[in-house]
């Protein structure tokens, strides 16, 4: 096996440590030698840590820094990063770099299940309700970008994250440094609501905005807390005739959404985007396990109604064999005995102290699920 990120993939969070990729399970050690101050950026792939990992999947062993990358696989399905990269960036050569960047975690919507280190407002509703310190979020944000100086002839493509790049104060600063010091391609994770089509109009190299789509209309409203559906809808539209922009969207398939896959399914497609990505939150309570036996045959119902109509779309094949084994894996999932009580109680008591500091209700959702 060969993974692209191993020989080309420079990764910078919060954190300010250097991985190959956002997927990468990092430890403290890992965390000690790899800090921004501590590394040359330019000879990075040849430390001895980086060859070791890559000679490890060259000999066919999953290394436990990439355990992420592997489920994904181990399920049949081709859109793991390492996959994803390996076709991206496959006309890479010698000192091609992609960077993936997270200068802040500022963020005006709070998903239902995003991550407290993702998104500041997701962070407060957290510490609101006491599930977490915030204190103990690591939010230091990258406002200084001369550090990336001696790579950025290098650098082809970036992955800029958040919080929401557009709004954001220091993503807003790295678009600035890339507009004066970059020619690479841009992608954006965004979730739609303050594209500055300004900046786009303006920046150089090709823009792929990646809008993430949970569900449509009111009830992406509930799920995806903060959302005005008209001016995302608007955004989404927008992108999809833009001529600088390549257009792709990340569903992100939990508890909150299983039933509401298919609407996002119909509304993509008429037009289906470049490319469509799936995830999964990494919070057990947030997954198939959580669901009681008895509300799963009307999701399967449904999610097997998405699955029919992605097989009759036309779509491209391998996009359409990548959602359809989504979709399928989570169908498998849910045909499973593995109903957990303990997680359905933690996602019960998860979903009501949300809807209640937020003032929101699951119900506008038409969730198939009893949280009362």
């Amino acid at each position: 096996m060969q993974c692209k990120f191993l020989d080309h993939g420079l990764a910078i969070g919060y954190d300010h440590v250097v991985k190959p990729c956002c997927e990468w399970t990092q430890d403290p050690e890992w965390d000690q030698q790899n800090h921004i101050s501590q590394v040359d950026l330019a000879t990075w792939h040849q430390s001895p840590q980086v060859i070791k990992i890559r000679d490890q999947l060259a000999q066919g062993t999953w290394p436990v820094t990439c355990q992420l990358c592997a489920r994904v696989e181990q399920n049949g399905r081709q859109d793991s990063v390492r996959g994803n990269g390996n076709h991206a960036y496959a006309n890479y050569v010698d000192q091609d770099i992609t960077l993936e960047i997270r200068p802040g975690s500022v963020c005006n919507f709070a998903c239902q299940t995003c991550w407290p280190a993702a998104s500041s407002r997701v962070a407060q509703y957290h510490h609101q309700t006491g599930l977490i310190d915030i204190k103990t979020i690591d939010s230091n944000s990258i406002d200084d970008f001369e550090f990336l100086r001696p790579v950025a002839h290098r650098i082809r493509n970036v992955v800029l994250l958040g919080g929401e790049p557009f709004y954001d104060p220091s993503c807003g600063k790295f678009l600035a440094w890339a507009h004066e010091n970059l020619k690479a391609s841009i992608t954006m994770f965004t979730n739609g609501s303050h594209v500055d089509w300004a900046w786009v109009d303006n920046y150089p190299g090709r823009i792929t905005l990646v809008f993430s789509i949970d569900a449509v209309g009111q009830a992406a409203e509930y799920v995806r807390y903060g959302t005005d559906w008209p001016v995302v809808l608007a955004n989404y539209h927008r992108a999809q005739t833009h001529a600088k922009v390549e257009l792709r969207v990340n569903i992100t398939m939990s508890v909150y959404n299983y039933h509401l896959i298919p609407d996002v399914i119909n509304m993509l497609t008429p037009q289906w985007p470049s490319v469509v990505s799936f995830g999964q939150p990494r919070q057990p309570h947030l997954t198939e396990i959580a669901i009681p036996i008895k509300n799963r045959p009307k999701l399967i119902q449904g999610l097997q109604g998405a699955v029919d109509q992605l097989l009759a779309a036309n779509i491209e094949v391998d996009q359409q064999h990548n959602a359809v084994n989504a979709v399928r894996g989570i169908i498998a999932n849910l045909k499973q005995p593995n109903f957990d009580a303990e997680q359905f109680d933690r996602l019960r008591v998860f979903v009501n102290k949300m809807d209640q500091i937020k003032r929101i209700s699951i119900a506008t959702s038409t969730n198939l699920v009893d949280f009362s």
